[in-house]
This record gives structure tokens, sequence and C-alpha cells, in this order.
């Protein structure tokens, strides 16, 4: 397994990664108390975050619905707006948009914005906590056979023509031993140039229902995460995709 931890791709195809950490409702906490947060040292931008709400209502036979919008938090968004942080009367959020640099890099940047955020929050629980990464694989035309470049796509009958215009595949796998969840969804976007046939690959790695005390337990299960979200990708891939990201 050593080899994941240090597997490096010149050309990583991370969009986005995103480690995201849900605590438990508290009517103590509200977006008011990170009025008072100051934008962190690199972050430049602050902006709230909104919540909507469709309500509905039955009278006089008509069924009407209004929307409705609250102030849930504030986002922080820094380096050029590459990195964006959330601050929510829920959780805290982190994303790192491209280019990606290093798990380090992008751990410890989170680990600083999460201790800033408990300073606000508090010891609430933590309900849910995951990792997601999302991958942008840009494939050469003409592709014949997606299986040359991935390994898990939607198969079509072979009454079916094979030709596919576009495709969505969503699919959820416990992973038992990590008592967690993987949602793994593969679509295919519209091309990053005039020769290539894009594909993106959404990993997300989380538990839930789950009520911690401990944030040392987060960040160490976020660790097993990093590993089983490299072994899942590799295990998406071929060896001709390899070639293309090395």
């Amino acid at each position: 397994m050593a080899w994941l931890k240090n597997r490096h791709y010149d050309k990583a195809p991370i969009k986005e990664a995103i480690i995201d950490i849900h605590v438990e409702n508290s009517p103590l906490l509200t977006p008011a108390n990170f009025e008072t947060i100051a934008p962190p040292e690199g972050y430049q931008k602050r902006q709230t975050l909104m919540m909507g709400q469709v309500r509905g209502q039955l009278l006089e036979g008509q069924l009407t619905a209004t929307a409705k919008q609250d102030p849930m938090g504030y986002a922080f968004v820094g380096d050029e707006g590459k990195h964006i942080a959330e601050f929510r009367v829920n959780g805290f959020t982190f994303h790192r948009l491209a280019p990606y640099q290093t798990w380090a890099q992008f751990r410890n940047e989170a680990k600083i914005l999460w201790d800033l955020y408990r300073q606000v929050a508090g010891a609430l629980h933590v309900v849910r906590f995951g990792l997601r990464y999302v991958n942008q694989l840009d494939l050469p035309m003409p592709v014949r056979d997606f299986r040359d470049f991935i390994r898990s796509y939607p198969e079509v009958s072979s009454d079916l023509t094979q030709q596919l215009a576009g495709f969505f595949m969503q699919v959820r796998i416990p992973q038992e031993d990590l008592g967690a969840m993987l949602i793994l969804n593969e679509s295919m976007v519209p091309p990053s140039g005039p020769n290539a046939v894009s594909v993106v690959l959404d990993i997300d790695v989380f538990k839930q229902g789950l009520k911690l005390e401990s944030d040392d337990e987060v960040w160490n299960t976020m660790e097993e995460f990093r590993l089983r979200k490299n072994l899942i990708f590799e295990g998406c891939i071929t060896n001709n995709t390899r070639e293309l990201i090395s």
C-alpha cells in the first residue's frame, strides 16, 4: 500500500478536492457567530452563504409554494479563487480547485481553518465527514472503446449501438472495513478541446450517522480515506490513462 501514498501524476486530472465536515445542529450556533471571524491570512474575499427553503401550503384546494433564503454562514475565498473555506451553522467545507498541489498542503490548510471554525462552533459533535475528489479525464479522440481508458462505465447491451454521445453513472459501494460509503459518479461532460472526449470521475468517500467528540478520529480517518480514494481511482483507470496523466 506504500505506493498509494507516494503515487504522483505530473498531469493529475483533479479539478476539485473537498474536505467536508458536518456538525450537529445547535440553536446556540447561528450565522451571527461567524461575523466576528476576520478573513484568514491569504483569503481576500468574504461571501455570505444562503440556504434555500421551499414551503408548500394548501389553501382552498390550491397548492401554493413560497421560496425563502436564509443565511447559513460565510465563505472565505483565497489564492485567486483556488481555495474556498465554508463556515456554516451545520459544518465546515474546504475546497481546493485546480491546479491541485499535494495532499499534505491540502490537508494542513484544511486543519488550520477547521481549528478556526472550532473556536467559534465550540465542541459540537461531528455527525458526518468525507473526502471527495472530482477528476476530469481528457481522452484523445477517437475513443472507439471506453474500456481502453476506464474500467468502470455503463455497459450497453450488445444489441444496441456502442457509440455513446453521453452517459451518467452513479454507484454506491459500502466500504465496510472503514465503516464508510463510496459514491462514485461518472459522466461525459463538454470536451476540454476539439480533439478530446472528457469524462468526469467523481469519488466521494464519507462516514455519517455518528457522533464524534474527538477531532483526532476525524483527521486520522481522513488519512485512510485518502488512501482509499487513491485505490478507487487506480481501480477505475487503465494503463492508457496512466500514460496520459504521467
